[in-house]
């Protein structure tokens, strides 16, 4: 992978390139999904004897995503088979992120199925409610998959550590809509990590959640990312045109332990 840069930034390239990492990006195409297929929104895949997860409140979460490595490029560390699936409450007005415990798992859950060869459903938990519901997603969407490789961008929290040699304040000569044009403009129009995705770096509106303790810190690896997308037909957004983020540590990505994911979003 050769990364496209500005002139400004060409003398950095090593430095960039030193953070390149592989990543599966997601490509979601609204239409309708068979019960094993990778998707966001629709009905999940669910062994017989599978007790469907609850929020806080005892109702049924609805369907985030859902993700059949099957169908994915292979990363290091993630399973190579089963379905991981993503749920979240639909009565929750933070869609289930707690701010205090951002792997308090009571209004969202994240699920592994390993064994596809057992029997199983599908349930579609419409609300009969008339209450609004809160969810970052209308409609069904089949995903499609495609192994790709980026650098680290401005968002990530190891952002300054990994650039420490790099004066980010330095002026390129030009000028911008702010004012004076400097490398890290160049950085955050350059170097970035939007869009739906598994593995690779993570983008936010506003603060990567890890930088809040060192109780996060081992929380390198992006489980996944569901970025706002309103292309086409596509109407999945996070509040003000945020973005949604799932990160785990290695060992328990190792171990597909999924009970001590970290969960947030923000928006602008």
């Amino acid at each position: 992978m050769t990364l496209s840069l500005p002139k400004a930034l060409e003398p950095y390239r090593k430095d960039i390139e030193n953070t390149v990492v592989p990543f599966v990006s997601i490509q979601a195409t609204r239409q309708s999904t068979e019960v094993k297929d990778s998707k966001i929104g629709g009905s999940p895949y669910l062994p017989e004897g599978f007790s469907y997860p609850l929020d806080s409140s005892g109702k049924p979460m609805a369907l985030l995503c859902q993700l059949n490595f099957e169908e994915i490029p292979p990363l290091e560390h993630f399973p190579k088979q089963g379905i991981l699936q993503f749920f979240l409450s639909k009565h929750d007005d933070v869609m289930g992120m707690d701010f205090d415990n951002p792997t308090n798992q009571s209004n969202f859950r994240v699920v592994y199925h390993e064994d596809l060869a057992l029997s199983h459903t599908s349930a579609s938990y419409v609300s009969k409610e008339t209450e609004e519901e809160h969810l970052p997603f209308n409609g069904e969407y089949r995903l499609s998959f495609s192994l790709s490789k980026e650098a680290l961008g401005v968002s990530d929290f190891h952002f300054e550590e990994s650039y420490e040699s790099i004066d980010m304040d330095q002026a390129t000569g030009e000028t911008n809509m702010w004012g004076e044009e400097t490398l890290y403009d160049l950085f955050c129009e350059h170097v970035e990590n939007m869009g739906h995705k598994i593995g690779g770096y993570a983008y936010f509106s506003q603060t990567d959640p890890r930088d809040y303790g060192a109780q996060f810190d081992d929380y390198r690896i992006t489980l996944l990312q569901i970025d706002t997308d309103d292309e086409g037909e596509n109407d999945i957004m996070w509040g003000d045109a945020g973005v949604g983020n799932f990160f785990i540590t290695k060992e328990d990505l190792r171990n597909k332990d999924f009970s001590r994911v970290l969960f947030n979003w923000d928006c602008h």
